[in-house]
């Protein structure tokens, strides 16, 4: 897995997928939003950055997709 932006990506890391039946959209877990080098600025707004951008390189989360 690896995030991907315009112009910058995440490291490449493995994981597992679990489908659950009762979440309708991605969840990642703490420890890989670590190993993908994601910093969690402000979770309410959706902006976060890579670990080696600066603080000011604030950047938006995509809008959710959800499955039913």
């Amino acid at each position: 897995m690896t995030v991907l932006t315009e112009d910058a990506h995440s490291p490449e890391i493995e994981g597992d997928i679990v489908i659950s039946p009762i979440a309708d959209e991605v969840l990642i877990s703490d420890k890989m939003i670590s190993e993908l080098s994601i910093v969690l600025e402000d979770v309410g707004r959706g902006l976060w950055r890579f670990r080696w951008e600066s603080p000011e390189k604030l950047r938006r989360s995509y809008p959710p997709k959800y499955w039913k």
